[in-house]
């Protein structure tokens, strides 16, 4: 027998309790008992170096039912023997909590998506049995991610390790993502399914189905797909009531395919009410950096894209532009998609001399700074599963101006936002000439956003952690 399938049999045995010093067949069958999908999905994923496809750990599970263990290792290790990896890495099975960060470890963007995993993931890092995993190129199985990815998720320093094929087995699988990718989303769902373990996941709203006219081309498709995965999760935390309303309406679809679903149990975002202070010469040097001197900054903070309602926003400061009122517009997004139009509109008030700055890939420090220093945000989003810049802004008492109804209205209502119709920009641009010409006003919402909710991010991880 070939040493690395040798290799590959000591780790199947080490992860069903057994040490043997000279691993086979035999005795991997007798440390796996009665058939079982899970051990089958161990079996093929050390094998083949990948997590296997769902048909190919039922087909082995069914012939392990009729014709024992014994042979089909031994059949398999020779067929896997055959194949060879270009870049073969050790491969390890962890029965920890493993986290799928493929998508946050590899972007320098910082979405609100990405700022709760990172919330999160960076408490749980300390103290705590975590694994940070990616997909590889051909997404069949998960590397342990480098120092550089793990460290743009914990932020922090990490200690530089092995890179691993990651096998998760009677683990937690914890998706902090939307995994939309339809091989990402089938491999999870195999894990979901057939590892033996628990698995849960982040659950940040349902818009691509519910509002899909304002999501990206192919999105709604593909979100479909991730939603499938999700129906074999065990647990999915909504991170608003909002969002918990929507998936669990999603949940109650279910039962027409004869799945049960995840459990759902809301998690409401934290509100941060008391942020770290900003430095005065740290506000002064982003002002001084951007070139905004003395003028009032009105804030946006979001992707550019539909459903943040751009058009509409752009529309409604240049009517109070056109009324003589002076201030600059900070947009603040990352990722975007269908912006031709607010690109026009953009240079079109540009070329009237309106102060317009847009910025992309910014620090979170830069971000704070302009929510410390600005008069008022305006965040009226067509849709949200949370609104994490409504909470934002609030936390350092900057009034919002946010839209009149779902997570928005929740969350802003009573603590320092103004509410408007997100499909009326008139209704916007009065809301917006409030509060560029009444102080009071002003002052009004800051103090009722003194009385935040105490929540903190520490809570959020915590409860999420006991979830887990």
């Amino acid at each position: 027998m070939k040493s690395d399938t040798v290799a590959k049999l000591g780790i199947i045995a080490n992860a069903l309790g057994a040490a043997p010093a000279n691993p086979s067949a035999d005795l991997i069958a007798e440390a796996a008992g009665e058939p079982d999908h899970a051990v089958s999905y161990l079996v093929l994923a050390v094998l083949y170096e990948e997590i296997p496809h769902p048909d190919l750990i039922k087909g082995f599970t069914r012939r392990w039912r009729l014709d024992g263990l014994v042979p089909l290792v031994d059949e398999h290790a020779k067929i896997a023997g055959r194949r060879r990896r270009s870049k073969a890495v050790p491969t390890r099975v962890v029965s920890d909590v493993v986290a799928d960060v493929t998508d946050t470890a590899r972007s320098r963007f910082t979405t609100g998506i990405q700022r709760v995993a990172r919330e999160t993931l960076s408490r749980w890092w300390i103290g705590r049995d975590i694994e940070l995993v990616t997909w590889d190129q051909r997404t069949s199985r998960f590397l342990s991610a480098s120092p550089e990815e793990a460290e743009r998720v914990v932020l922090q320093p990490v200690v530089a390790g092995p890179v691993e094929f990651i096998i998760p087995f009677r683990a937690t699988l914890f998706l902090p993502e939307i995994a939309v990718d339809d091989e990402r989303a089938a491999r999870l769902r195999t894990i979901a399914r057939f590892s033996g373990g628990r698995s849960i996941a982040i659950g940040f709203d349902c818009i691509p189905v519910t509002t899909a006219e304002t999501a990206g081309p192919g999105m709604p498709g593909a979100f479909s797909k991730y939603l499938s995965t999700l129906a074999r999760f065990d647990a999915v935390a909504p991170i608003s009531k909002a969002a918990g309303r929507e998936y669990r309406g999603w949940r109650r679809m279910l039962s027409g395919a004869g799945l049960t679903g995840p459990e759902i149990t809301d998690l409401p975002l934290p509100f941060n009410a008391n942020p770290e202070p900003r430095d005065r010469a740290s506000i002064e040097a982003t002002r001084a950096e951007l070139g905004l001197d003395d003028a009032p900054v009105v804030l946006s903070v979001g992707s550019r894209e539909p459903r943040k309602n751009h058009l509409s926003l752009l529309h409604a400061a240049e009517l109070n532009w056109r009324a003589g009122h002076e201030f600059a517009l900070v947009l603040v997004g990352g990722n975007s998609w269908e912006t031709q139009q607010i690109d026009e509109f953009v240079s079109d008030l540009r070329r009237k001399n309106r102060r317009i700055i847009m910025l992309s890939g910014v620090s979170d420090e830069m971000v704070w700074d302009l929510y410390a220093t600005a008069r008022f945000s305006v965040f009226c989003s067509i849709n949200e599963g949370f609104g994490l810049p409504v909470v934002e802004s609030l936390a350092y008492r900057t009034p919002v101006i946010t839209s009149n109804f779902g997570s928005m209205r929740d969350l802003g209502e009573g603590r320092g936002a103004l509410l408007a119709n997100p499909h009326d920009p008139e209704q916007m641009a009065e809301a917006m000439r409030l509060l560029l010409t009444s102080d009071e006003e002003v002052a009004r919402l800051s103090a009722e956003a003194a009385n935040l909710p105490t929540s903190s991010w520490d809570h959020y991880a915590e409860q999420l952690w006991q979830l887990a």
